[in-house]
C-alpha cells in the first residue's frame, strides 16, 4: 500500500499554521512524522507529500497534490489541527467521495477511542480533496486553541490512531457509488474473493488481472485491499471481487 502524507502547513513563510495553546505546524509535524515511521514500520511505502518552500499558499497546496498525484498513491491524507474560540473541541475528518468517507470514518473510529469529542466526518471543497486522483481525506485531529483536547492530546497516541483507521477494515458495508471510479492495475496481480492471501484459496476462486484500467460500479477499502464491483459476472460468476491495493489503485472520474 501506498500512503501519501501530507503534513499540514510547516511550509514558511507562506502557508504556516494557526497558533494556539501549542503550534498547529508542530504538533502536525510531530503527529505526521510519527504517523510516517508507523506506516513504513507495518510494511508501506509512504510518499512524505510536504513541500519545504514554496511562493504562495496556492503553489504550497498544489505542492503537495502533485507529490501525490506524480507518485500514484493509493490514499492521500492531510494533518491538521483545528483553532476557533478556546471552547469547541473535538476531532473532524473531511473527505467527498463515498470511498474517502468510508476511510475517513475508519480513522475518525480510532481517534474517537483516545477521548476526543466527535465532530463527524465532512465534506468540504479543500483543494487538496478536489485535486488529487485518489480517494484522499483531510484530518483536523483536534484543536490547539481547546485546553481539554490540548490536555488530552499525545502524538504517539493520535498517530497510532490514525495508523491503525488506515490499515484496518472500514465499518461501512453499503457504500454506494455518487461517481464513476476506474481500477487501475499497476502491476499483474489477481481478484479473488476475499482479502486472504490467494494461494490460500481455492484455486478456482482466484483469477488474474493484467495492468490497464477497469471500469468498476462501486468501491471501498478493507485491509490493504480494495472491494470493487464490476460490471459484469464474467469472472467466476461473481461481480465483487478483492484487489491488493498496493498493485493497484481507484481513479474517481465525475
Amino acid at each position: 500500500m501506498k500512503f501519501g502524507i501530507d503534513i499540514g502547513h510547516n511550509c514558511p513563510p507562506h502557508d504556516t499554521g494557526a497558533t494556539g495553546i501549542k503550534q498547529e505546524d508542530a504538533l502536525t509535524k510531530a503527529v505526521g512524522t510519527l504517523l510516517i515511521q508507523k506506516l513504513k514500520a507495518a510494511g508501506h511505502t509512504v510518499i512524505d507529500c510536504t513541500p519545504t518552500s514554496a511562493s504562495s499558499v496556492n503553489d504550497s497546496l498544489r505542492q503537495r497534490v502533485n507529490k501525490a498525484n506524480n507518485n500514484n498513491v493509493n490514499v492521500f491524507v492531510s494533518i491538521h489541527f483545528n483553532k476557533f474560540n478556546t471552547k469547541v473541541n473535538g476531532t473532524e475528518i473531511f473527505a467527498t467521495s463515498n470511498t474517502s468517507k468510508g476511510i475517513a470514518q475508519s480513522v475518525l473510529k480510532e481517534i474517537l477511542k483516545l477521548g476526543f469529542n466527535d465532530r463527524k466526518v465532512k465534506n468540504a471543497g479543500f483543494f487538496v480533496l478536489k485535486n488529487t486522483q485518489m480517494p484522499a481525506i483531510l484530518i483536523e485531529c483536534c484543536f490547539c486553541d481547546a485546553k481539554v483536547d490540548m490536555d488530552r492530546f499525545d502524538a504517539e497516541k493520535m498517530a497510532e490512531a490514525i495508523k491503525d483507521g488506515l490499515i484496518g477494515d472500514s465499518d461501512d458495508d453499503e457504500l454506494k457509488s455518487d461517481k464513476k471510479y476506474v481500477l487501475e492495475i499497476t502491476t499483474k496481480t489477481v481478484l479473488k474473493p476475499s482479502t486472504e492471501q490467494a494461494s490460500e484459496l481455492p484455486k478456482d476462486s482466484v483469477f488474474d488481472i493484467e495492468p490497464g484500467s477497469y471500469p468498476i460500479l462501486d468501491v471501498r477499502f478493507e485491509e490493504n485491499h480494495y472491494w470493487v464491483k464490476l460490471p459484469d459476472k464474467s469472472k467466476g460468476n461473481r461481480d465483487e471481487h478483492f484487489v491488493f491495493a498496493g498493485y493497484s489503485k481507484v481513479i474517481e472520474k465525475d
